[in-house]
């Protein structure tokens, strides 16, 4: 009898099975802590605004969320449309200009967003984040945890230990640090929606690139939300989830396939793969609404459009369809 670690009926990430991957062009789920450039863990250029959308919905109305990455890429995305639906977010990284950037483009458009300056590997900054927002909005509805990123890209037998350490800590403990601390307060009201994210090598291995702390950081974050998700699920006001965001590169990753596009005269082979951020904060935002209620313990991808037809949801939602579950045949 063979056994293997699936998510039943997901397949994310089907660029990374079908086509060999340059480091450089970009890996699912880049955070606030990273650019999506393997050569180095520090936020690149800033995102270009989005442009002003009205406020679609009143899904969450009056509700309280921090978005953790939230200067940056689809962490700015989910923010933005977080606050576009209603909600006073408050959105977090150790970046001042990417999150200033994304509070700026929230006061145009007359949105609640608070930035607030953290390095959310530091349980005290994580502590101090969590206190002001209990001090100024009240306790969280929402945490969407988007910090993260890709590190140290190369082969292992050449990888800096330290290096190799600080992925894992960027993504998995960032998470970590952030879920206990909301935990308090949603446990108290026994109401809340936690939102972890995924990334390239947590399902399959991404060929052509070295990537075992990536991979293993974002497999990491996959258990954590299935193990969490059991911890608190007798309390049906609580759901934890895990968004899988697909490929999409930063802006600086794609004015960099725009030149290289030029100059070959044809599209990047990857182009058509690649999302925008709005694509993965559609999908979070739907993930955190009440419209997703009946879906707890899931890992969900952008890749797949199911999750609009309500009637898909709930067929879903009466299986075991999306979990990270051991099968055998």
């Amino acid at each position: 009898m063979r056994g293997a670690w699936v998510v039943q009926g997901l397949f994310p990430c089907r660029w990374l099975k079908n086509h060999q991957v340059n480091p450089s062009d970009g890996f699912p789920g880049s955070g606030e802590y990273g650019t999506g450039d393997p050569s180095s863990s520090s936020v690149g250029e800033l995102t270009p605004k989005p442009q002003p959308a009205p406020i679609e919905s009143d899904l969450q109305k009056g509700k309280v969320a921090i978005v953790t990455g939230g200067g940056w890429n689809i962490g700015r995305a989910i923010a933005l449309k977080l606050a576009r639906e209603g909600a006073r977010v408050i959105i977090t990284s150790r970046n001042r200009d990417n999150l200033e950037m994304t509070a700026a483009e929230a006061r145009r458009e007359d949105l609640y967003v608070r930035p607030v300056i953290a390095d959310l590997m530091k349980p005290s900054d994580v502590h101090r984040m969590i206190g002001g927002v209990l001090g100024k909005e009240g306790p969280p509805d929402i945490l969407a945890c988007m910090a993260g990123g890709f590190g140290c890209g190369v082969p292992i037998a050449e990888s800096d230990p330290d290096e190799w350490r600080d992925v894992l800590l960027r993504n998995v403990f960032t998470t970590y640090l952030c879920c206990r601390a909301v935990l308090p307060p949603m446990l108290e009201r026994q109401s809340g929606d936690i939102l972890t994210c995924a990334g390239g090598g947590a399902f399959f291995p991404m060929v052509g690139v070295n990537a075992t702390a990536y991979a293993t950081a974002k497999a990491g974050i996959c258990r954590f939300t299935d193990q969490l998700y059991v911890e608190v699920m007798d309390i049906p006001g609580i759901r934890v989830n895990c968004m899988e965001p697909g490929m999409t590169w930063s802006p600086r990753d794609l004015d960099r396939i725009i030149e290289e596009e030029k100059a070959l005269g044809r599209p990047h082979p990857l182009r058509e793969m690649n999302h925008p951020p709005e694509d993965g904060a559609r999908l979070a935002c739907f993930l955190l609404s009440p419209e997703a209620r009946c879906l707890n313990g899931r890992i969900l991808s952008v890749d797949e459009d199911w999750w609009r037809d309500p009637s898909r949801v709930k067929q879903v939602s009466e299986t075991d369809l999306y979990r990270l579950r051991r099968t055998f045949d």
